[in-house]
């Protein structure tokens, strides 16, 4: 096993994001775009969902459904891989936010979260990142909220934030 993939489910080196949520209407509605356009460039995406029923939206935005528990899918993060997680879910669970911050402050791990709904202890220390939108995760995204019965516009941005600056990371003296 290197870093929670076996080589036999192919390429070592393939881009692998876990998400972890606990809605996913709030992912597809927030962050949709962004995970189709990474499924599209390449990268595995794994979706952790408590109590997934329909994973229609996801595998419309190329994403899997996994039913690991968040302890194991956080384990699992690759050194080399990326992490994104709901702002709501990071304020609710102090044992998913204590092992996310612990990957944010790990070199090469990306982490990223969306939402509004923070823990406190953040406070204004995360960047917000636009990401624009292609075309086809426009079109994909609108499928996604179809399928997960949501009425809502698809916009040409969507926000997320970078949980692995410097910010959270501890200071050395030099």
């Amino acid at each position: 096993m290197v870093d929670g993939a076996l080589a036999a489910d192919g390429p070592v080196n393939h881009h692998r994001l876990t998400i972890l949520t606990d809605s996913l209407s709030e992912l597809v509605g927030l962050a949709g775009g962004w995970v189709f356009d990474r499924a599209r460039a390449g990268w595995d995406v794994n979706v952790r969902i408590e109590g997934c029923g329909d994973a229609r939206p996801l595998a419309i935005l190329g994403a899997n459904a996994v039913d690991d528990s968040a302890e194991t899918v956080l384990r699992e993060v690759p050194r080399d891989g990326a992490l994104a997680v709901s702002a709501k879910l990071l304020r609710e669970d102090p044992r998913v936010r204590a092992r996310v911050f612990e990957l944010a402050k790990r070199a090469g791990v990306e982490v990223m979260a969306w939402g509004d709904d923070w823990p406190a202890e953040l406070g204004s220390r995360i960047d917000p990142i636009e990401h624009r939108l292609s075309v086809a995760a426009r079109a994909f995204k609108a499928h996604a909220l179809a399928a997960a019965e949501l009425d809502q516009n698809v916009g040409a941005t969507e926000t997320l934030f970078d949980l692995a600056t410097e910010s959270l990371r501890p200071l050395n003296p030099v």
